[in-house]
């Protein structure tokens, strides 16, 4: 039996990026005008690389850092669990991901004490098994 990613696997990834969004249910979260800083780290993951020539044999990150500040101009999301299930979607519409990790936190919550966040490492045939459920 194989291990996984005994073959490889080329690892592509926006991280660290801060983008400020309505967020949150509680109270102070949902103050009109309110908004809190969002913290991403996302990898995709694809089994074929290494023969790459131009953009289009690529991973676009870039498409991936602007769907990910595009959160920033969303209407008001109660739950973190949903924006982890939009970037996991969006992550997989590129045929080519074999496997997606996605995180976001919330670093302002809890004032130094503590940063919640939500993660998710899942593969293609898992999400999607999760998604027709």
């Amino acid at each position: 039996m194989t291990a996984p990613f005994a073959q490889g696997r080329q690892r592509i990834a926006v991280t660290d990026l801060i983008v400020e969004a309505f967020v949150g249910i509680s109270a102070w979260e949902r103050v009109p005008g309110k908004r809190q800083r969002l913290k991403f780290d996302v990898a995709v993951f694809r089994d074929e690389f290494g023969s790459e020539s131009d953009i289009e044999d690529c991973f676009n990150y870039s498409a991936l850092q602007r769907f990910l500040a595009g959160f920033g101009e969303r209407p008001h999301i109660d739950l973190l669990e949903e924006i982890v299930a939009d970037i996991l979607d969006f992550c997989f519409e590129d045929a080519r991901v074999v496997a997606v990790e996605a995180s976001v936190a919330k670093p302002d919550v809890f004032n130094g004490k503590g940063v919640p966040s939500v993660a998710i490492a899942i593969d293609r045939a898992g999400w999607a098994a999760r998604r027709a459920s």
